[in-house]
């Protein structure tokens, strides 16, 4: 196996992506034709693939949350396959809130959509055109017992919210967090040879390796941090599937689901705090660092000021 900085557990004793793929099966059978069909209404591949919405819709229908959190839209592939989940636990109770800066959705998918579906196809959803920074999920999720987040929306300012805001909201209840465009690499293969320097921001052009993950996004960085820090497993998706998958429901899966629903290729990881009972380190926002702490930010100034001045000098 390739040396990763981060501790992988392989296999997680609470969830895993491969055993809701044989658990929902059926489900996935009966929904084929309505995915199909929602599929092409979105019509964004090069964002999320079919056997992606497959693998999606299983994971978060056997976890069966009362609240699936998006984080980042689109055009809405992830919105379509949450809503879809939504309406198949009924009469459970679970809402989907999707969270996006992008009017993609109001733009274009949600009319192509409103003549293809009934209206309360819709009733679990709210899809905002809105900041992710400025929400306030604290007031959101004080009441949701079984939390399904799906983080797809880059940048090291959503990172800080994510790890150091809801994460603290929802460490001690069952809650998922799935995050896309993250390659394993003991399955794919990657490029090699000479490389252009990836240099931030989230572009599919360069990339990013560490250990046995590859990405583009910002947000790579700051899990891989994360998980370091608190000694937490980063599950790959794809190695759930490839191993702990046996030969015989491999086979039954690809004759049920066909090529459009199953795949061994995920692209795809998750955590959970649930994992460990331990006390977890969270990044302080920076919005609350400056309300709560301020005299962090001088202590910082002055020790960076001290750092730079001659040997010798008196304090």
């Amino acid at each position: 196996m390739i040396d990763c900085n981060i501790r992988d557990s392989e296999i997680s004793l609470l969830y895993s992506p491969a055993k809701a793929y044989w658990n929902q099966r059926e489900k996935l059978i009966l929904s084929k034709q309505r995915i199909l069909k929602l599929y092409q209404i979105v019509d964004s591949s090069v964002d999320l693939s079919l056997p992606q919405w497959g693998q999606l819709f299983a994971f978060a229908l056997d976890f069966s949350p009362d609240i699936i959190l998006e984080l980042g839209r689109g055009y809405g592939n992830s919105t379509c396959v949450f809503t879809e989940v939504a309406n198949l636990i009924k009469p459970r109770s679970c809402e989907v809130l999707s969270l996006c800066k992008s009017s993609a959705w109001q733009r274009r998918t949600f009319p192509r959509l409103k003549r293809a579906v009934d209206k309360s196809w819709f009733a679990p959803l709210t899809a905002l055109h809105t900041d992710i920074l400025k929400f306030n999920f604290k007031q959101v999720l004080s009441n949701k017992s079984r939390v399904f987040v799906f983080w797809d929306a880059h940048g090291y300012d959503v990172a800080e919210c994510v790890l150091g805001t809801i994460l603290p909201e929802i460490a001690h209840k069952p809650h998922i967090v799935v995050m896309h465009d993250f390659v394993d690499t003991r399955y794919r293969s990657v490029q090699t040879g000479d490389y252009r320097l990836w240099r931030g921001g989230n572009s599919g052009y360069t990339r990013i390796r560490i250990g046995n993950i590859e990405s583009a996004v910002e947000q790579a960085i700051s899990i891989m941090d994360f998980a370091t820090r608190n000694n937490l497993a980063l599950h790959s998706a794809d190695h759930s599937v490839r191993t702990e998958l046996d030969k015989n429901r491999k086979t039954k899966l690809s004759q049920l689901l066909g090529n459009d629903l199953f795949s061994l290729d995920c692209c795809w990881v998750w955590f959970s705090l649930n994992e460990a009972n331990i006390k977890y380190s969270f990044p302080i926002p920076y919005a609350r660092k400056q309300e709560v702490q301020p005299y962090i930010i001088l202590k910082e100034i002055v020790e960076s000021i001290l750092r730079y001045l001659p040997k010798g000098y008196s304090k």
